[in-house]
């Protein structure tokens, strides 16, 4: 009898060649120009924050987080904040049409995910060496004499099962809700930008701390402490600010009378928008469009 069915491994992800893997404790001022190559990089946060590059933006990756720059992005890193991070990265070929799972992903890791990564960098470290310590973002480094038995083979065997086993998990962010902007010369985080985005876009409007916080997903203190890293005195205070600021062009412009612009910019009454327009451009309307050169 010759029944039986020989059945082959599937290759989801394949995993070519090794570049470099390293673990490095960096110093809290810890900078680099950033660099791109045609391979893969994976970096783990096992300590402290580290502000990313990728590609033309900046996001924040935490303790216990992992992300990914694809082939031929550019990507730098430095400390963020008052901790020293303590950074793995493992680069890599790969070819997979799986791999592209991981763009633009930020992975919380797990008990499991870190007992797993774990076992991948203490395998790495003990088969190889890199060939400047004090440089390790060269990507260079070579294989050590003692080397385990099979030690290259666990790393690409471990490193397979690793990428599969987040493939397979729930809870991945998107990047995006870590980049970080300029707005008026401050950095700030994606979910700041998101409300400012929405007061702007809402100028003429009516919105309260409550309603900001429904439309993003947030309660209202999270959204009072995210606006205060942008700014002091309050979102409606700014707001208010943006309306003013809106109602100055539509003066200059002439095509509406005060009371209009109270009406379109959603102001409770002209007198209201008076006192708020004297409290932002230390004079009221009639006095701002006399200071206009015609």
């Amino acid at each position: 009898m010759n029944d039986f069915i020989k059945h082959r491994f599937d290759k989801v992800i394949n995993i070519e060649k090794l570049i470099t893997v390293f673990y490095m404790e960096f110093s809290k001022d810890f900078v680099n120009d950033g660099e791109q190559h045609d391979f893969w990089e994976m970096v783990y946060i096992d300590r402290g924050e580290a502000l990313c590059t990728g590609g033309k933006r900046k996001f924040v990756l935490k303790s216990g987080e992992l992300t990914f720059h694809k082939p031929n992005e550019f990507h730098a890193i430095r400390a963020e904040g008052n901790t020293a991070p303590n950074v793995s990265i493992i680069t890599f070929l790969c070819k997979s049409r799986a791999m592209r799972y991981f763009e633009g992903k930020i992975f919380p890791l797990g008990g499991e995910e870190k007992a797993l990564i774990s076992m991948l960098f203490r395998e790495g470290i003990s088969t190889y060496t890199l060939v400047d310590p004090r440089n390790p973002l060269l990507q260079q480094m070579q294989k050590l004499e003692d080397a385990p038995f099979g030690g290259s083979q666990m790393i690409k065997n471990l490193l397979e099962i690793f990428l599969i086993r987040l493939h397979r998990k729930e809870g991945a962010l998107a990047k995006k809700s870590r980049y970080h902007y300029k707005v008026n010369g401050i950095d700030i985080p994606f979910p700041v930008k998101e409300i400012l985005d929405l007061l702007h876009k809402n100028v003429y409007g009516t919105l309260s701390v409550a309603e900001i916080a429904k439309l993003l997903g947030k309660s209202e203190s999270t959204v009072k402490n995210l606006f205060s890293l942008y700014q002091s005195g309050g979102i409606i205070n700014y707001y208010n600010s943006l309306k003013i600021e809106e109602a100055k062009r539509l003066i200059r412009e002439g095509n509406c009378n005060f009371g209009q612009i109270a009406t379109l910019l959603q102001f409770d009454t002209p007198q209201y928008f008076s006192m708020c327009f004297k409290r932002f451009v230390h004079m009221s309307p009639q006095e701002y469009k006399k200071s206009i050169l015609q």
